[in-house]
C-alpha cells in the first residue's frame, strides 16, 4: 500500500512523522520522510506497541532509527526493503560460474527454500526462518546431508548480500548441522587397491578410453569433475591438470599420473572439449553402469575362483539378467556353457535356487565413489598423513584449514602419488 503523507503528523523531531490514527493492536505508526543527497527515503520505521515490548517505538527510539539509516547509507549500504531472496538469488547465480555444483544449488532452491523464503525481504530473514526449513526437512526423515544442503546454498547468498551491503548481518552464519561420522573405512585396502588396479588394465587394455577414466578414481578425483575434465585442463608437457568444476567452487591443480597421461593420449580424439565425451553427442558421459559391471566381472574371474556363485553373478550381471531372473534361476535350469562350468565347482547343495547361498564379494561394492574410499584407506594403511589425504581428495575441511591454513593440493597429490607407485610397482610420478 501506498504511504500517504497526509495519514501522518509532524513529531519534533525533523524527518519523522507520527500517525494520526492509533491502531487497537500496533499503536502508532512511525515514518521516515527524508531527502538525502537529493532523493526522497519513504520508511515505516515500526510501531509504538508491538508483540515484544523491546521493539515498542517511541518519537525518541523512531528518532535514532533514522539516524542509524542515514549512517548506513553514508556508508555505503543499499537499501534492501523491496528485495526479495529469489531477487538475490537471481543475482548472485546470474554472477556466478555455470558448475554442476551450482546446478544442484539451484534445484535445492527450487526444492526447499524457494517456497517457504522466495518471496521474503532479504533484511526480515532471520535465523529462526532457515532452522524451521532445516527442521522441517529432518522431519519428512531426510538425511543430515540434504539438511546441509540448505545451508551450503543460503550462506554464500548471504555473504555476497553482506559483502555488497544489502544486509548487516548473515542469518545462516551460525546455524550449523552436524554430518554422522560416515566414514567408510576399507579393511585390506591395500591389496584391494592392487586388485582393482590390475583388473582395470586387464580388461580396458586396448580401451584407453575407459582405463583412464577408471584409473582417475584412483587419483581421488570426484566422478562428476572426471566426466567435466577438457583436454584445455590437461598439462601434458609438466604432468598435471586443473579441475575447476569443484564441490568447493575453487580451482585446483593436481599431478597427472604417467599411467593415466599414456591412456589420455591414446585416447582417438580431436583433443578439444571434453576429455571423457560421449562419441555420438559430443556432450558428458551419463552412464557407465555397462563398464563398470564388465569391471566386476573381472574382478571375479581374476580373483572369486573359490566363489563360484559369485563369478556366475557378475557374469549374469553383464548379460543385462534382471535380479528378479537371478533370484529366480534354479539348479533345473538351462544355462549357458560358460556359467555351468563355473557353477560345476561350487560344492553346496545344488538344489532349489542358485544364488540362494550367494555371498558378494568385497568388490561388489565397486564404484567410482568407493575408490576414493579405497584409495583413502589404502594411503592411510601406509601411514600417509591426514593433511595429504584431504589434499588428495579435493577436501576444504574446516579443522583442517584452521590448523595448516591451507591446504596444496597439487603437492598432496604428488605425495599420494609417491605411495601409489610402491604398492602398484609403476612409473607414476616423473
Amino acid at each position: 500500500m501506498a504511504i500517504d503523507l497526509k495519514d501522518f503528523k509532524q513529531t519534533k523531531y525533523p524527518n519523522l512523522y507520527k500517525s494520526i490514527n492509533k491502531d487497537k493492536a500496533k499503536g502508532y505508526k512511525y515514518l521516515m520522510w527524508i531527502k538525502i543527497d537529493g532523493k526522497l527515503h519513504k520508511k515505516i520505521l515500526g510501531h509504538s506497541e508491538h508483540i515484544n515490548p523491546k521493539d515498542n517505538l517511541t518519537d525518541k527510539t523512531a528518532h535514532d532509527k533514522i539516524n542509524d539509516y542515514k549512517k548506513d547509507y553514508e556508508n555505503g549500504y543499499t537499501s534492501s526493503d523491496k528485495m526479495k531472496l529469489d531477487e538475490l538469488f537471481k543475482i548472485y547465480f546470474d554472477n556466478a560460474k555455470d558448475t554442476d555444483w551450482n546446478q544442484n544449488k539451484k534445484r535445492i532452491y527450487a526444492r526447499y527454500i524457494q517456497k517457504p523464503l522466495g518471496s521474503k525481504a532479504i533484511e526480515n530473514i532471520k535465523p529462526m526462518h532457515i532452522s524451521k526449513i532445516i527442521n522441517d526437512i529432518h522431519k519428512q526423515g531426510l538425511k543430515e546431508r540434504t539438511q546441509k544442503t540448505i545451508l551450503e546454498v543460503l550462506k554464500p547468498l548471504f555473504k555476497f548480500a553482506l559483502e555488497n551491503k544489502m544486509i548487516k548481518e548473515n542469518p545462516a552464519q551460525n546455524i550449523n548441522v552436524k554430518i554422522p561420522n560416515q566414514k567408510k573405512i576399507v579393511t585390506g585396502a591395500t591389496e584391494l587397491f592392487n586388485q582393482v588396479y590390475q583388473a582395470i588394465t586387464t580388461y580396458y587394455k586396448d580401451e584407453p578410453f575407459y582405463q583412464a577414466l577408471f584409473l582417475f578414481g584412483f587419483t581421488g578425483r570426484r566422478i562428476g569433475e572426471v566426466l567435466s575434465l577438457k583436454w584445455a585442463n590437461i598439462d601434458f608437457t609438466n604432468d598435471y591438470y586443473w579441475i575447476e568444476d569443484t564441490k568447493s567452487d575453487d580451482k585446483q591443480k593436481y599431478p597427472l599420473p604417467l599411467y593415466i597421461k599414456e591412456q589420455l593420449l591414446q585416447i582417438p580424439d580431436t583433443k578439444r572439449g571434453l576429455v571423457f565425451k560421449s562419441p555420438q553427442t559430443g556432450k558428458e558421459i551419463s552412464n557407465y553402469d555397462r563398464q563398470m559391471r564388465q569391471l566386476k566381472k573381472q574382478m571375479a574371474l581374476m580373483y572369486s575362483y573359490n566363489n563360484p556363485l559369485y563369478q556366475a553373478y557378475t557374469i549374469l550381471k553383464t548379460r543385462d539378467k534382471t535380479d528378479t531372473y537371478i533370484d529366480a534361476l534354479k539348479w533345473s535350469d538351462a544355462v549357458s556353457e560358460d556359467i555351468k562350468e563355473i557353477l560345476s565347482r561350487y560344492e553346496g547343495a545344488k538344489n532349489g535356487l542358485v544364488f540362494e547361498n550367494l555371498i558378494k564379494d568385497k568388490f561388489d561394492k565397486l564404484s567410482p565413489h568407493y575408490m576414493r574410499n579405497i584409495l583413502v584407506s589404502m594411503l592411510a594403511e601406509q601411514h600417509t598423513e591426514a593433511i595429504v589425504l584431504s589434499g588428495i581428495l579435493g577436501h576444504r575441511d574446516t579443522n583442517t584449514i584452521n590448523k595448516y591454513l591451507s591446504i596444496n593440493h597439487f603437492k598432496s597429490g604428488t605425495e599420494g602419488l609417491k605411495t601409489i607407485d610402491s604398492i602398484l610397482d609403476v612409473e607414476v610420478v616423473e
